[in-house]
């Protein structure tokens, strides 16, 4: 119960002290005028006072308003030759109010107007203190003279608190991001793992069994039709089997919004969005290109981009990025070269140790591999990237004999890699 009621307290806390604000200035407005009326039986200086409870008024939700409007009439009943007495007159409050007011929560150039008109006032004040002996201030003569200054102070030390507070909570949520983010990591490490293992267990041992059903399949069709179409259905079982492994463990190795994965026909604005990042490129492209595995061709687009990224923020900016793609008759070969920096190079030749790097190399690699590919990485003068990818087979039929063959060949590669 105590909590709801704090809660709801909380909720309206900004509505009642806005309306306490207001408040508190028309009334000290109506009792301004009402004693400048009686102690000067002037009408006009009390209608003078009236706007000088907007200090109070506005002086949180409207700091430069709340600071003219207070101000002007004071001035003008000032140089009139009435100003409640001295600066320790309670005209001045709203003064003082809408000073604390500008410099606490006002923009730039209200702050600095709150701090220009408290020190015109500070120096006002002292000057008039020290030239009248006669002022009559009492013991807290000081104290009242630096009234603007003691303003400002607050003003300042407010917005000090303010955005100290501001500062600690963005501090925590950075934290908590951060922790968020080391969570995240963990778990596509976890994944990684898995994936490996599971790609090591089961990958390479559905090609083997590929490569044996097929050699069976062509040894036993003359002799014995029925083993044939058993072995034809195990290898057929097993390469669906093999798709569907590399793209599942795609998908845990590297975790993937929803949607549209980029492939090939993206390759053209991801080099586009690379110039428009101010990398340089020179792009060469030979053959016709070939068919890939939706997961493959996914592999050749975050390849190629974390490559052109690496070119980005690592490579010499004044040689361009060349970007050589050869598509084959069975494979697709992507080479990405940038020259490093002068300082990098001589430093990776200087150092017997390997220069410290990230996990984007290791990342590629472990998406070539996934991706039933080869990725190399030469590091030194020269940055040179190359991947090869396997192409989907032709769908022209061949002769039993080929088909073995080349079966055996493509298999005992998957199985090598």
């Amino acid at each position: 119960m105590i909590d709801s009621v704090l809660d709801r307290l909380s909720r309206h806390a900004t509505r009642l002290r806005l309306i306490s604000e207001i408040s508190v200035g028309v009334l000290f407005s109506f009792t301004a005028a009402y004693y400048a009326t009686s102690v000067t039986g002037n009408y006009l200086v009390g209608v003078l006072l009236l706007p000088l409870g907007a200090g109070v008024a506005l002086h949180r939700i409207r700091p430069l308003w709340g600071l003219l409007i207070s101000a002007a009439p004071i001035v003008v009943v000032s140089l009139a030759g009435w100003s409640g007495g001295t600066p320790n007159g309670a005209l001045w409050f709203p003064i003082y109010i809408a000073v604390f007011g500008a410099v606490a929560y006002g923009s730039d150039q209200v702050r600095w107007l709150g701090r220009s008109f408290a020190l015109a006032l500070t120096v006002a004040f002292i000057a008039g203190g020290i030239g009248y002996v006669g002022y009559g201030l009492g013991p807290l003569s000081l104290l009242v003279l630096l009234m603007p200054a003691l303003a400002w102070f607050g003003g300042e030390l407010l917005r000090s608190a303010r955005a100290r507070r501001t500062l600690t909570t963005e501090v925590e949520q950075t934290a908590t991001q951060r922790d968020a983010a080391l969570t995240r990591a963990d778990l596509e490490a976890e994944r990684t793992r898995v994936a490996r293992d599971v790609h090591d267990v089961v990958a390479h041992s559905l090609t083997v069994v590929i490569a044996q059903a097929d050699g069976a399949r062509y040894a036993t069709a003359q002799r014995d039709e029925q083993a044939a179409d058993a072995f034809e259905t195990i290898a057929q079982t097993a390469r669906d089997a093999l798709a569907d492994v590399r793209v599942l463990l795609t998908g845990l190795r590297h975790t993937q919004e929803d949607g549209p994965q980029p492939g090939v026909d993206d390759l053209g604005a991801l080099l586009d969005s690379m110039r428009e990042a101010g990398l340089t490129l020179a792009e060469r492209e030979f053959g016709d290109r070939g068919h890939l595995t939706e997961a493959r061709a996914l592999a050749l687009y975050r390849i190629l981009q974390e490559a052109l990224t690496n070119a980005l923020r690592h490579g010499a900016r004044d040689e361009p990025t060349v970007v050589e793609l050869e598509w084959g008759a069975d494979a697709v070969d992507l080479v990405v070269t940038n020259a490093a920096p002068a300082s990098a190079a001589a430093e990776h030749t200087e150092s017997a140790e390997p220069p410290h790097r990230g996990h984007g190399i290791d990342g590629m690699r472990e998406r070539a591999t996934l991706a039933g590919g080869v990725l190399s990485v030469h590091e030194g003068e020269t940055f040179r990237v190359r991947l090869r990818l396997p192409l989907e087979p032709s769908p022209e039929p061949a002769e039993p004999g080929e088909v073995t063959r080349s079966a055996h060949v493509s298999e005992s590669a998957e199985v090598s890699a």
